[in-house]
């Protein structure tokens, strides 16, 4: 699973679109699984408690949501007469948890799945094919289409609900303006521009860590650009995809699309980087590590041990545009002068260029029911009432109108004044309410900011890429993967940060993924990729 996760500080709170509930009450009926019914009852139906489990930790992920679950009780007593059981687990213990709810055959109707390729081939989720593009319920039909559902369909059938409300959050770097203002320099454009002011307060701002360490791959998503090497050259990471974090290795498609023209592990010989595009395969992938070589002396140099951070205030760093504002609040609360500006590190995102960003159709985040739920149709029910309108998504989206958040012009929403954001409601949307068709944005965002979020929420800005539709099975290889993703993980952070020497933690790198089966997943991938794109018309 793709799992998108907006695990924030506080100030966040103030503009990020997450929400949910909990409510205990047990029901006295329960409702067998049948086919599909209206999802848009008449009268009132025999009362059922419908158990979700998300995972989450309260206040880092939900907060005060009682009130906005009872409110929906309240609304749809008369309609869908449905209570709901929410139960939280935390991260660290979702993903194990979930197989034993799953294994146990335990009470539950809806869930985030973590392993869902894994559990739709054991027979674990209900297919819900039949709910979607079915006038019985609008609410799926208006905001599920065709296509969408496609993309995400497990072995061609629709295991799971795909939840995002864009296919991406744009990337890119935080600096402090007003320090730039203060060195009389230009607005950050480029990584040069970049690297100038970060030597400017490694000069000036002794007490400051010029650059945030993002966790000990410090540098993240720079230096790269997943959306050119997509769509331009052909060339897929594997097995991280977009996250350089899990990367190494590249597949080559051929110019035709039709075949592999080759796969390059991190570390393999010339010969073998040969067959990729080197503008996208090894010139970028060395570039990524010079690069990141080049700006290590901005970090901390504990960025491979330390688990907490150095307590010093930071310049610049990695971000997300969901999460910049929250990070600029997070900042002006210990330095009240600060001002912040936002940088894409994406050419296509800088420019905002139409059909630039690469996509595979596919949500970041999913929802599922378990097949031995009893249930099925009322869960369904329940979600078809989210996503009929605004109204009823906003309320676990937000809150409650007018307590938790207000709206602003017709797709904006704030938080009411006098509302103190350590105690207002939040919920994790991105589990269970995020779609394309029911967006809201911060209000108060800069101009800018606002022309990047109409740029991601806009569909003519995606463009699938060659392999959208195509999902690695890894159940043949997983054992040669396990093995090799514990290599990735000891030499990548060095990679990525830029310690040590490049070409000595490549070739220990490699012997190590050979000795772990590497040649074995990529003949696997190659045979998979080719089949799937034989059978593409």
């Amino acid at each position: 699973m793709k799992k998108k996760l907006f695990v924030v500080p506080l100030a966040i709170t103030l503009l990020a679109a997450s929400i949910v509930g909990c409510s205990k009450e047990e029901s006295k009926s329960t409702e067998s699984a049948s086919t599909a019914g209206s999802a848009a009852p008449a009268k009132s139906k025999d009362p059922v408690t419908l158990n979700v489990r998300l995972f989450g930790a309260e206040n880092a992920h939900y907060r005060a949501v009682d009130p906005a679950v009872k409110e929906f009780e309240k609304r749809t007593k008369d309609t869908l007469n449905t209570t709901l059981n929410l139960t939280w687990t935390p991260p660290a213990d979702y993903g194990t948890k979930q197989q034993l709810w799953l294994t146990a055959g335990e009470d539950f109707d809806l869930f985030v799945p973590w392993d869902k390729d894994k559990n739709a081939k054991d027979g674990a989720l209900a297919d819900l094919s039949k709910y979607f593009n079915n006038p019985k319920y609008p609410g799926l039909q208006k905001a599920f289409s065709p296509e969408y559902i496609n993309d995400n369909k497990i072995f061609g059938k629709t295991y799971v609900i795909p939840v995002t409300n864009a296919f991406m959050d744009m990337e890119g770097v935080y600096y402090r303006k007003d320090l730039l203002t203060k060195y009389g320099m230009k607005e950050i454009g480029s990584y040069d521009d970049l690297y100038n002011f970060l030597d400017k307060v490694s000069q000036n701002e002794k007490d400051m860590v010029p650059f945030a360490n993002y966790g000990n791959m410090a540098f993240f998503k720079l230096f790269t650009d997943i959306n050119a090497q997509q769509l331009e050259g052909k060339v897929f990471p594997f097995t991280g995809g977009g996250n350089p974090k899990a990367n190494y290795l590249y597949a080559q498609i051929a110019e035709d699309g039709k075949s592999v023209a080759g796969i390059a592990a991190y570390g393999d010989p010339a010969s073998e980087w040969a067959k990729i595009n080197p503008k996208y395969g090894l010139d970028y992938l060395m570039n990524e590590f010079n690069q990141a070589k080049r700006f290590n002396k901005f970090i901390p140099a504990d960025t491979l041990t330390a688990t907490t951070g150095t307590g010093k205030q930071t310049a610049a760093g990695f971000v997300t545009l969901s999460n910049f504002m929250g990070t600029e609040a997070g900042i002006k609360a210990k330095v009240p002068n600060a001002e912040l500006g936002f940088w894409p590190i994406f050419k296509n995102n800088q420019e905002m260029a139409p059909g630039k960003q690469s996509t595979d159709g596919k949500a970041w985040n999913f929802l599922a029911i378990p097949a031995s739920s009893k249930k099925i149709d009322r869960t369904m029910e329940f979600l078809d009432w989210i996503f009929s309108k605004q109204e009823n998504n906003d309320l676990f989206t937000y809150g409650i109108e007018g307590t938790n958040w207000q709206p602003v012009g017709t797709n904006q929403w704030k938080v009411p004044d006098g509302v103190d954001p350590a105690k207002n409601y939040l919920f994790p949307g991105y589990q269970l309410t995020w779609n394309p068709t029911l967006n809201r944005i911060p209000a108060g965002l800069p101009d800018q900011l606002k022309k990047y979020y109409d740029y991601q929420f806009k569909p003519e800005t995606y463009k699938k890429n060659v392999l959208a539709g195509f999902t690695f099975d890894q159940e043949p290889v997983k054992n040669e993967i396990a093995k090799c993703n514990t290599v990735v993980q000891k030499y990548l952070p060095f990679l990525l940060s830029g310690f040590g020497d490049i070409n000595e933690s490549l070739s220990k790198m490699n012997a190590d993924l050979k000795a772990s089966g590497v040649d074995k997943i990529k003949e696997e991938l190659k045979n998979q990729i080719n089949s799937f794109l034989a059978q593409k018309k």
